[in-house]
């Protein structure tokens, strides 16, 4: 059974991590037409594509586009084959889709993990697919860098385990630290050092020939007693093939926004348990990796989870998701568009 939200548990978790003196400003951008829980975003051509969304009997499928420069929506076809809790990455022209989760063949609810990748040429404004991943996931990041799509964490069903119906809250789960590369140029794949944490529901964001990968979910792909959220930061040296630990996120959460912008890492959002308690957050919270420390932000206006964020030029773009805690009843989506510029 759910967990039902109480009041406080909103405001209390989004009033958490006040750190350092608040930073940058927060403008409101023209609203998606179209909200939904658990999308995801990335920038090709100075435009935010968004893709996604879930909600009962399972994922809608939504693709939208953003011009900033006219503040206009435009409405896109969706990827043959609709997921949930996956993972959006861009390299040149090229918007893609890693993972998720569909719904089950036996038409009951449940989440099924997915190896299926995508690709949408924002040229031909077209879909295809491409070779799918090593291992299916969902609730996977992914970022791009290099010209190659880093793909890192996620869960799946156990090796062996019977479970036709996919992933259920409180059901056999495996967690994974998985990290593998897609490189366009060549069509192909390649499996990479594991993170030392598995995990679900995290973010990663590469600069500088890094990969820093954030918060994130341990124990289920479910919020609320069947799972514990981390504060645990990983580094990936993309040249060596090894892994650091950074400083902690100040804040544990999962369901996150992450993203580099000016040298710096952002974690925005998500949500959290702590009890009976759970809510979202508005919390902004920046890594640099030259300090190796941590720094509050101005927060975000909107507290939620499961949304999409993107850079375009110096500002990041934080849209739609939702403002209470999954497992906290009925969700309530926004279509804020809300845009941060430190």
């Amino acid at each position: 059974m759910h967990r039902k939200i109480r009041p406080i548990a909103v405001l209390w978790l989004a009033l958490l991590s006040s750190g350092a003196a608040a930073q940058g400003r927060w403008a409101q951008a023209t609203q998606i037409p179209q909200g939904a829980n658990e999308v995801i975003g990335a920038t090709v051509d100075g435009r935010l594509y968004l893709y996604g969304g879930q909600a009962p009997p399972g994922p809608l499928g939504i693709f939208w586009s953003y011009d900033p420069q006219t503040q206009a929506w435009s409405k896109l076809k969706a990827n043959p084959v609709a997921v949930h809790h996956a993972a959006a990455a861009a390299v040149g022209d090229k918007f893609y889709v890693f993972g998720g989760f569909r719904n089950p063949d036996t038409g009951k609810p449940g989440w099924w993990p997915e190896d299926k990748a995508w690709v949408y040429d924002t040229k031909a404004q077209t879909w295809s697919p491409v070779p799918p991943m090593p291992t299916p996931r969902g609730a996977l990041a992914a970022t791009a860098t290099g010209g190659k799509i880093y793909v890192v964490g996620g869960a799946k069903i156990p090796a062996g385990a019977d479970l036709p119906n996919g992933h259920s809250p409180g059901g056999p789960v495996e967690m994974l630290g998985t990290l593998e590369v897609f490189d366009p140029a060549n069509n192909g794949w390649t499996s990479l050092n594991p993170m030392s944490l598995p995990r679900n529901h995290h973010g990663v964001a590469a600069l500088d020939g890094k990969l820093y990968v954030m918060g994130g979910r341990v124990g289920s792909s479910f919020s609320g007693g069947w799972s514990t959220n981390a504060t645990t930061t990983e580094i990936y040296d993309i040249a060596s093939g090894i892994w650091s630990t950074g400083a902690p996120l100040p804040t544990a959460r999962s369901g996150i926004g992450v993203a580099a912008l000016g040298g710096k890492i952002y974690v925005l959002g998500g949500e959290g348990w702590v009890g009976d308690f759970g809510g979202v957050f508005r919390a902004n919270e920046a890594y640099d990796p030259n300090s190796n420390s941590w720094a509050g932000q101005l927060r975000m206006p909107t507290p939620r989870h499961g949304f999409a964020v993107a850079v375009i030029g110096s500002k990041l773009y934080a849209v739609s998701g939702v403002n209470n805690a999954g497992g906290a009843g009925p969700l309530s989506v926004v279509n804020v568009n809300e845009v941060y510029t430190p």
